[in-house]
This record gives structure tokens, C-alpha cells and sequence, in this order.
């Protein structure tokens, strides 16, 4: 037995093994986007391009958020429900779903970016109009980006 190999454990995989701890460890630091001192360009425009989306929602005007999406744009609301497909069809299913809100937030708590993958943890905060009822969701999003356009955006709800 030499000294890289012990009780079924080598050190390239102890090593590997803390790599990814204090990689996990870094997602949850901070409630602002963490961006790895190696992070590429690509992932720099990719984050933006999504916090950017996610900044824009304010406007509850879902033409606002046109700009940022391909034209097979995939949309997931919450899990388990049915996905929304193209762009147009988006910004209709979202002209009806915004219509009882005058303004909405989405705070964003964590981010991580991985080449074209972006996930965020949100509290996503809609302001009803007057007579009606404010609602609010804690998600975590996973968008999808090529070619500096939103491909897929799915939320999934995150557990009490």
C-alpha cells in the first residue's frame, strides 16, 4: 500500500472532495451575487443579462422583459406545472398573470453562475391594485442563457 491510496481514499479525492466544500460553502455566502474570482466573461454577461431580467420585472409590463428572451423561450412558473413555450406565448401568459398587480420585486438572496446555467434563490413580491391581495414566493430560478439570450427559465418552489 503506498501513500496515495489509504483506507479506500486517495488524496486526489480528499482533495477534490474539499475543493467542492468550500465551493458549496461559497454559494451561501452573502445576499449579493458571489462571483468566483474565475468566473469567465461569458458567465459575467450571463449573470448580468439575468439579474438584469430579474430588475426588470418591476415594471409588471412583460414587454419590458422581451429583450432578454430567445424566441423558443421556455417558461416554467412553479414545478409541476405546465411549461410555457415561445416568447410570444410568454408575454401573453404573463400580461393576464401580471393584470391584478401594480408593481412587483424580486429580491434576489443568492446567485451562482456555471458557464450557461445562472441559479438564484428569490423572494419574488407582487403589489396588488388596490382591492386586491399582494402575493409572495420564495423560488429557487434556473435560467438557461445561450448566445446572450434567456433559453429556459424554471422556478421551483423552495421547502418550508
Amino acid at each position: 500500500m503506498n501513500d496515495d491510496h489509504v483506507s479506500g481514499v486517495t488524496r486526489r479525492g480528499f482533495m477534490a472532495t474539499g475543493a467542492a466544500g468550500a465551493a458549496l460553502a461559497a454559494l451561501g455566502a452573502g445576499s449579493t451575487p458571489q462571483v468566483m474570482a474565475d468566473t469567465t466573461s461569458i458567465e459575467q454577461a450571463n449573470l448580468k443579462l439575468v439579474m438584469d431580467a430579474c430588475e426588470s420585472i418591476s415594471s409588471v409590463n412583460p414587454d419590458d422583459f422581451e429583450p432578454y428572451l430567445a424566441d423558443d423561450f421556455v417558461f416554467q412558473l412553479i414545478d409541476n406545472q405546465p411549461l410555457v413555450k415561445g416568447k410570444d406565448a410568454f408575454i401573453g401568459f404573463m400580461k393576464q398573470f401580471f393584470a391584478p398587480f401594480e408593481r412587483a420585486e424580486f429580491i434576489v438572496h443568492r446567485t451562482h453562475v456555471l458557464g450557461n446555467l445562472v441559479i438564484n434563490e428569490r423572494t419574488d413580491n407582487f403589489f396588488a391594485k388596490e382591492g386586491g391581495q399582494d402575493q409572495s414566493f420564495h423560488v429557487t430560478g434556473f435560467c438557461l442563457v445561450k448566445k446572450g439570450k434567456i433559453v429556459e427559465w424554471k422556478d421551483y418552489s423552495v421547502p418550508k
